[in-house]
């Protein structure tokens, strides 16, 4: 049996967080065992408020975790406070295995999730960071998105994939200072969760592939859940 921890919010709806990880987990083969760092109130249209989980409670989430599983793959999604950024990062040096950082700074529907200050702690504690170009936009300072991976690579240490929703279907990797692309079919629409499928699928496909190899399923990955999507009132949601 293989396990993948992943670390992020709840999402009510579904669609993206915890839920949208558990369910691609399982459809690549893995047990998810998930920490939660915050509650949130949202709807297919809106995010009404986000109320983060006790560092502490992290910890101890981690303590009970680690005593039990063996983990080959750890992905990271929303964390909105730098005090449990610093827990985060402890407990991810003690673990072996691929990590997976996805920076989700707001909502799609708009509102403030994760906190920038807490990424730049996590990127030092990854293996690859997973922004989109808006995400990736604010941890350097170059609008070419083959600088700006590069720039983000030498800063923090991580490998970089800036995801293509917004460059036409291409992601821009940079992979310990490679730059090189993947492209696939790009759906047109407001899709919710596609940044957690991708970066949860990445982690699933690190444990077992080579990293270029790995960033290309994850990326038909995302296309084949957008393929199989369906609409909320006015939203896609992504369907893994």
């Amino acid at each position: 049996m293989k396990f993948i921890l992943t670390i992020s919010a709840l999402d009510p709806t579904g669609g993206a967080g915890v839920s949208a990880d558990i369910k691609v987990s399982k459809v690549l083969g893995f047990f998810p065992c998930s920490i939660i760092t915050a509650l949130t109130v949202q709807s297919s249209s809106k995010l009404f408020s986000v109320h983060p989980v006790d560092a502490g409670i992290i910890e101890r989430q981690f303590d009970t975790l680690i005593s039990d599983f063996e983990f080959s793959a750890v992905k990271i999604g929303v964390v909105p406070k730098l005090e449990m950024a610093k827990v985060i990062s402890d407990y991810l040096e003690k673990l072996k295995c691929p990590k997976v950082l996805d920076p989700v700074i707001e909502a799609g529907v708009g509102g403030k999730l994760g906190e920038k200050e807490a990424y730049e702690v996590l990127m030092k504690s990854v293996e690859v960071v997973t922004p989109n170009y808006t995400e990736a936009s604010l941890f350097g300072m170059s609008s070419d998105p083959e600088e700006l991976a590069l720039e983000i690579h030498r800063k923090y240490g991580c490998n970089v994939v800036i995801t293509g929703g917004e460059l036409k279907g291409r992601d821009v990797i940079c992979e310990k200072g490679k730059i090189y692309s993947v492209e696939a079919d790009l759906i047109q629409g407001d899709f919710h969760g596609t940044g957690c499928v991708y970066s949860t699928a990445l982690a699933c496909y690190l444990a077992e592939n080579d990293f270029e190899n790995a960033v290309r399923k994850a990326r038909i990955f995302v296309l084949e859940s957008v393929k199989r999507g369906f609409k909320v009132r006015q939203r896609l949601f992504t369907n893994p």
